[in-house]
C-alpha cells in the first residue's frame, strides 16, 4: 500500500532547493564556520588598554594637586628622582631659582644651632624671604650642601635667589661675589646704611657692634689701631674704596677688608709727615676727615690741611686755636638728632644737612660740645668721616708754609666750582668773603 505524497515535505524540499539555488548564484559556500580573527582580538585588547590608560591618567591628574601639596609639605622628598621628575613635569616653576619679590628690605634671621635644611626653609618661608620651601631645598641639593647650612644671624632680603641664600648660610666662603663701594667723606652710619642696600647677607647689627666697640682681636689683627684711644669707634678708619667681597662674608670679614685696605695704604713717608706736624695717627685721621668734608678740588687739599694745622699750632694767631670747621658742627647736630635711630633707618637719613645758623651760634648738647669747633679749641673728640688716602697724604704734606689761616668758598664767573679763596689775615678773609658773596649772588 502506498502512501499519498505529503504536501508539507514537498514544500520543505522546494524551499531548500530555492536556498541552494540562491547560494549558488551568490557564490556563497553552502556551509561556512564563523572565525574570530587575531587582528580583531588584538584591536580589542588595545582598546581596553587605551581605555584603562585614559582612566588612570585622568585619575592621576585629579590626584596630582594633592600629591604636589604633600611634596611641598615634605620638601626633602625632592631628592628622590621620581619625585623630582613629577614636579619637573607637573609644576617646574616650583623649582625655579627666583627671588620671592623685588623687595630689597633686609630681615634679620637667627638660625638656631641644630636646625635642619627643612626647618631652615620653613623659617625662611614664614619670614617671607623665600617663596617656596621646595625651591630652597632644591637649591640646597643643587649646591651639594645638604646638612651643612650654618647657624648664625643673617640679614636676608626677599630679593635674593634661593641659591644666593644657600650660599649665605654656608660658612666656608666661596660662592658669588659682589662689588661694594665705600665713598670718601661718609660717616660710619652712612657706610652701614649703604651696606644695607647691597646683596651682602651679613648682619648689620653685628657690623655696627664691631665698628663701634672693636674687640681686642680686631685691634690685635690691625696693628695701626694699637694706639686707638679707649672707648673709640672705628670712625675714620673704614677706608673708602671699591671692593670685591663674597656675598656671604660675615660682618667681621667685611670689617677686616676695610681695615686692611686702610693699613695697606699707610706708607712710612705718610707716618713721618704726620709726626713732623706733631700729629699722632689718630690726630691725622681726625684732621683728614674734616679736610675730606671741606675740600672739593684735589689741588686744594694740602692748602686746606695747612689752614687747619696753622690754626692748631699757632693759638696766638687771630684764630686762637679754633678750627671753625662747619663739618664738625654738622656731625654733632646729626648725631644729636639721629644718634639713637634704628640701624635699618640709617640709609634714609640726611647726615650732612645745612647748618641752621652761623657757626658760633650752633647749639650742641653737652656730650657733643667738643664738635663745636667755633667755641672749643683743638680737634674734635673723634674723626667725623672716612678720609681717602689722598686726603691723608695731603695732611702729611700739608702746606703750612703759605701761612694761610682762612678760606672761603668762591664763585669765579658766578659759578660754584668747589674752589676757595685763601687768606693770611682776618682782614684779607673779610675781603674774600665780600668778593665771594658778590660772585655767588647769582649762583
Amino acid at each position: 500500500m502506498t502512501r499519498p505524497p505529503d504536501p508539507r515535505r514537498d514544500l520543505e524540499e522546494r524551499r531548500n532547493e530555492r536556498i541552494r539555488r540562491v547560494r549558488a548564484e551568490r557564490g556563497a559556500p553552502t556551509n561556512r564556520r564563523r572565525t574570530f580573527q587575531p587582528v580583531v582580538l588584538l584591536a580589542w585588547f588595545a582598546g581596553v588598554i587605551a581605555l584603562v590608560g585614559v582612566l588612570l591618567f585622568l585619575g592621576f591628574l585629579a590626584f596630582a594637586p594633592r600629591l604636589m601639596v604633600w611634596i611641598e609639605d615634605h620638601p626633602g622628598s625632592i631628592e628622590q628622582g621620581i619625585v623630582h621628575d613629577f614636579v619637573q613635569w607637573y609644576q617646574p616653576q616650583a623649582l625655579a631659582d627666583e627671588p620671592a619679590s623685588e623687595d630689597g628690605a633686609r630681615v634679620s634671621i637667627i638660625i638656631e644651632g641644630g636646625a635642619n635644611d627643612s626647618e631652615i626653609g620653613e623659617q625662611l618661608a614664614s619670614e617671607g624671604i623665600i617663596r617656596s620651601r621646595l625651591a630652597f631645598q632644591w637649591a640646597v641639593i643643587q649646591a651639594g650642601r645638604e646638612g651643612t647650612l650654618q647657624a648664625g644671624t643673617y640679614d636676608l632680603s626677599p630679593s635674593l635667589r634661593p641659591s644666593e641664600i644657600v650660599a649665605a648660610l654656608y660658612s666656608e666662603g666661596g660662592g658669588p661675589e659682589t662689588e661694594i663701594t665705600i665713598q670718601e667723606g661718609w660717616r660710619l652710619e652712612e657706610i652701614v646704611g649703604y651696606l644695607g642696600t647691597t646683596t651682602l647677607t651679613m648682619n648689620l647689627e653685628q657690623f655696627v657692634s664691631l665698628a663701634t666697640d672693636p674687640p681686642p682681636d680686631v685691634i690685635r689683627d690691625h696693628p695701626f689701631l694699637a694706639d686707638l684711644p679707649a672707648g673709640r669707634t672705628l670712625e675714620g678708619y673704614l677706608a673708602p674704596n671699591t671692593y670685591r667681597v663674597f656675598q656671604n662674608a660675615s660682618a667681621r670679614e667685611v670689617l677686616d677688608v676695610l681695615l686692611s685696605s686702610f693699613g695697606e695704604n699707610l706708607a712710612d713717608n705718610m707716618l713721618n709727615g704726620f709726626r713732623r706736624h706733631g700729629l699722632t695717627l689718630d690726630d691725622a685721621v681726625n684732621l683728614a676727615s674734616i679736610v675730606e668734608r671741606e675740600a672739593v678740588l684735589d689741588k686744594e687739599r694740602r692748602l686746606i690741611a695747612g689752614v687747619y694745622l696753622n690754626r692748631l699750632n699757632h693759638p696766638e694767631a687771630e684764630t686762637v686755636g679754633l678750627l671753625n670747621a662747619d663739618p664738625t658742627l654738622q656731625y654733632g647736630l646729626a648725631t644729636a638728632q639721629f644718634g639713637e635711630s634704628p640701624v635699618g633707618d640709617w640709609g634714609t637719613i640726611v647726615w650732612w644737612d645745612q647748618l641752621p645758623a652761623g657757626g658760633a651760634d650752633v647749639q650742641l648738647p653737652e656730650n657733643l660740645a667738643g664738635y663745636q669747633t667755633y667755641l672749643n679749641k683743638g680737634l674734635p673728640p673723634t674723626p667725623i668721616a672716612a678720609p681717602r688716602t689722598a686726603t691723608l697724604q695731603a695732611v702729611a704734606r700739608a702746606d703750612t708754609a703759605s701761612g694761610y689761616f682762612y678760606f672761603v668758598a668762591a664763585c669765579p664767573g658766578g659759578e660754584r666750582d668747589g674752589s676757595h679763596y685763601f687768606a693770611r689775615t682776618y682782614a684779607e678773609h673779610q675781603a674774600n668773603i665780600a668778593q665771594s658773596n658778590a660772585e655767588c649772588a647769582g649762583a
